[in-house]
């Protein structure tokens, strides 16, 4: 079936307002775009048709149709999915895809508010977690270490900015996703990061310990910025695909992290999360305690 939904169009006269959870939703929407793009988000495009097909998952104004052997991701908000006029998300892949052996979907095709991909077929981690022998477990988790290994081994110019790989600012991918830069250092990034819009002055001492542990000189890697159970495909007992590099970009290389911490510890600590920090190259333990402190606020 065809999808036609806008969530941007306003009511038509006569239509009643949206209420309850839909203003909820608006409201929450709203504050999305400008945390993702300030006061300036792109101007307002004109979509191609949308694709028909089965839609597999919708939140808010976000799609994903499956039709054949293929998927497409679409937004329908009329600032797309960024400033330019491919996604960060199918640079991301293609870099991926390019630099590592990685599993991501082959992007088929792209445009300023979606992306036609490769359908891969498989259960995400979060669901089949609980399914798996004790063998399976082992082949995922050691297959993501491989894997993480390659991204940390990714390393950025000294030039380059901080933030998404298309050039765009940093984003902390919370429930209300927070984004600022791009930032030409280390420093401005931690700034930024321990400096909230809606900090309170009696939190000041809090911030000046984060401030004052995140110092160091860490180096600048390839991230992919939101390693969660949700995004991991398996299959048979493997991972066949990494999804929703949306956030993907140039951080420091602790950002990762604490991110997967956070994204898989609560699918089962004592069978996952547990084993998660000796996945990783180098552990960021205090790192990941101080940014968790950050994600909460």
């Amino acid at each position: 079936m065809a999808n036609t939904l806008n969530s941007n169009t306003p009511p038509s006269p006569g239509q009643q307002q949206p209420r309850g959870l839909d203003r909820l939703m608006q409201m929450r929407e709203r504050d999305r775009i400008r945390a993702m793009f300030g006061d300036t988000p792109p101007p307002p495009r004109q979509p191609a048709p949308y694709p028909e097909g089965e839609v597999s998952f919708q939140s808010i104004n976000r799609y994903v149709v499956r039709h054949g052997n293929t998927l497409t991701k679409y937004t329908t908000d009329r600032h797309g999915m960024g400033f330019n006029g491919h996604p960060n998300e199918a640079m991301a892949f293609r870099f991926v895809k390019a630099n590592t052996t990685i599993p991501v979907p082959e992007v088929i095709s792209s445009d300023w508010d979606r992306i036609t991909m490769q359908y891969v077929e498989g259960q995400t981690l979060k669901h089949a977690w609980s399914s798996l022998t004790t063998d399976q477990r082992s082949n995922v988790t050691n297959e993501l270490r491989g894997y993480i290994a390659q991204l940390q081994a990714l390393a950025s110019r000294s030039d380059v900015l901080l933030g998404r790989l298309d050039g765009q600012g940093a984003v902390l991918p919370t429930n209300f996703p927070r984004s600022g830069g791009p930032f030409s250092s280390l420093a401005d990034l931690q700034h930024w990061l321990v400096h909230p819009p809606r900090r309170s002055e009696k939190q000041s001492m809090y911030w000046h310990q984060i401030t004052t542990q995140l110092v160091a000189d860490y180096p600048i890697i390839f991230t992919y910025g939101d390693i969660a159970a949700r995004n991991i495909m398996v299959r048979d007992g493997h991972v066949v695909a990494i999804l929703d590099w949306e956030y993907a970009g140039c951080y420091p290389a602790y950002w990762d992290y604490t991110l997967a911490l956070r994204g898989l510890d609560n699918v089962g600590w004592e069978t996952l999360g547990s084993h998660l920090p000796s996945r990783f190259p180098k552990r960021y333990d205090l790192e990941y305690i101080l940014m968790t402190f950050v994600l909460m606020l």
